[in-house]
């Protein structure tokens, strides 16, 4: 049979909402949040189900409390090392049958998935098996657990949904419930199923992964990130660049601190261990400030920062230019980095056209030097670094050239800066938005949340916020907004007025 088509002419005689759906009802339009791009209805809207809905809940509810290392919702899921094959166990919360949403007798579901076919059991509050088949379960209560162990057999064959799922459990929101509904339903409502209901009680999962044991592994690694410990920085000698470039050490606000991820790398670039940084993420998360920031910490001068999107060109190392009456060749600031020591910085270097990169191979070598068009052979000072960005995946970006990939000795992900960290840059920069930056930061997640569940072509980032502040001190925040924040939907009317849907929420003056 197919339970995923089946579902959506399912639903409870007590009541069509989702439970603990976001009042999300059988189907309900959630088009606004989502729309796959494989959905076929008529119409192009995406719509959600109790069914499928009700799983979502009850699964997320199993792994946010082994996640949390909480009690309150108890049972496991094991599956073998492809999750082909997948038994789920789980005690359902009182409140499950106390608002109806499963049978009153009802304590405890198991559900073993294996190709095409589910097997499903139900047990009462002695953990005695139900008997008399599936017609008692009625049609939503045998759905719920066939899709629950589906979502879990999701999860292990496809580590993408996996960890938006895992996002999902950890931090629930409405517009990540209806990608995982959709993107569930989606992917397998073609898909045929043997259903049957038989007692599980004596199934052995020995010889299967349990997700319980296996997320105390990732617990611990986790744990052991967030304790790393911090490391001194080892600047460099004072005297260890030319007196000319010593002004180009960077000096930053007081607003701008050195995240730890940062700062554990700065004396591996002083010693040397580290030449080449990569820095990534997404825009406007602050990654050539990382750059400055490490340079500020060991005491490095900048050289040049190239933004490879305009200046970097075929005469990145110099060029000839006319003196007099000479041709005579003319080196760049990278040049000089690279003969007297100290940084550079290429911006967006997945930008750039590959060809103007070619010399980075063997500057970057363990033999590093770079060949001028004037034919001379300039070597590496041993105290020049390298330091590039890039957003991964974003309009008009290149795949970066394996070779050159590997020739950075630390690649370093620059997550989205965080609420305080946000809030601190604003006050710091813009005084006068004190008190709006929690509406603010409301109005830039909101945002963010709709651009990525939509997978939208365009980009909210902290510098948008400051604009957006800065203006709003001659305007107010409304007015404001039309000018820094509306235009991110680059002339896209429908997503303007989303933007100002959004805004509106808050109340500014």
């Amino acid at each position: 049979m197919n339970i995923f088509k089946i579902s959506y002419k399912k639903a409870r005689e007590n009541g069509k909402e989702i439970y603990k759906g976001f009042g999300f009802r059988h189907h309900s339009d959630a088009t606004q949040y989502y729309v796959h791009p494989n959905n076929q209805s008529q119409n192009g809207t995406t719509s959600l189900c109790q069914p499928i809905g009700e799983a979502v809940s009850l699964f997320s509810s199993l792994v946010r409390a082994v996640s949390r290392g909480e009690d309150d919702v108890t049972g496991d899921y094991f599956y073998n090392e492809d999750g082909s094959k997948v038994f789920l166990t789980i005690d359902v919360p009182e409140d499950w049958r106390r608002e109806g949403v499963v049978e009153p007798g009802l304590y405890r579901y198991d559900a073993l998935s294996e190709e095409d076919r589910v097997t499903i059991a139900a047990y009462d509050a002695m953990g005695r098996w139900i008997d008399g088949g599936m017609d008692h379960l009625g049609p939503l209560y045998k759905l719920l657990p066939c899709f629950c162990v589906l979502l879990a057999r999701e999860c292990r064959s496809d580590p993408g949904f996996g960890s938006a799922f895992m996002g999902y459990a950890e931090s629930p929101a409405a517009d990540a419930f209806v990608n995982l509904h959709e993107d569930f339903y989606q992917a397998h409502k073609l898909d045929e199923h043997e259903v049957s209901y038989a007692n599980l009680s004596g199934f052995d999962p020995g010889d299967m992964l349990s997700f319980r044991e296996g997320y105390k592994v990732v617990a611990e690694n986790r744990k052991s990130l967030r304790q790393g410990r911090d490391i001194d920085v080892v600047p460099f000698d004072e005297d260890a660049f030319l007196p000319e470039h010593r002004p180009l050490i960077p000096s930053l606000p007081p607003e701008f601190q050195t995240p730890r991820a940062v700062r554990n790398i700065c004396s591996a670039v002083t010693n040397g261990d580290v030449r080449a940084v990569l820095f990534h993420g997404p825009a406007g998360t602050g990654k050539t400030m990382s750059c400055k920031l490490v340079c500020q910490e060991v005491r490095l001068p900048i050289m040049d920062v190239v933004n490879c999107t305009e200046s970097l060109d075929e005469f990145v190392l110099g060029k000839f230019i006319p003196e007099g009456d000479r041709i005579v060749f003319k080196e760049s600031y990278v040049t000089k980095a690279i003969r007297d020591g100290g940084a550079v910085v290429f911006e967006e270097i997945n930008f750039a056209k590959p060809q103007h990169l070619a010399f980075l191979n063997s500057l970057l070598d363990d033999n590093g030097f770079v060949r001028l068009d004037n034919g001379e052979v300039v070597r590496r000072h041993p105290d020049f670094r390298f330091f590039a960005t890039m957003n991964m995946g974003y309009f008009g970006t290149k795949e970066l050239n394996q070779a050159l990939y590997n020739r950075f000795n630390a690649i370093v992900e620059i997550a989205s800066l965080s609420d305080e960290a946000i809030a601190r840059m604003l006050t710091a920069r813009v005084p006068e938005c004190k008190g709006k930056t929690d509406k603010i930061l409301g109005v830039y997640h909101k945002l963010k949340r709709k651009i990525e569940s939509e997978e939208l072509d365009i980009v909210i980032s902290p510098r948008n916020l400051e604009n957006w502040a800065r203006l709003a001190k001659y305007e107010g925040y409304m007015p404001a907004a039309e000018k820094t924040i509306v235009p991110i939907a680059k002339c896209d009317r429908v997503m303007e007025d989303v933007i100002r849907g959004i805004l509106a929420l808050y109340k500014w003056a």
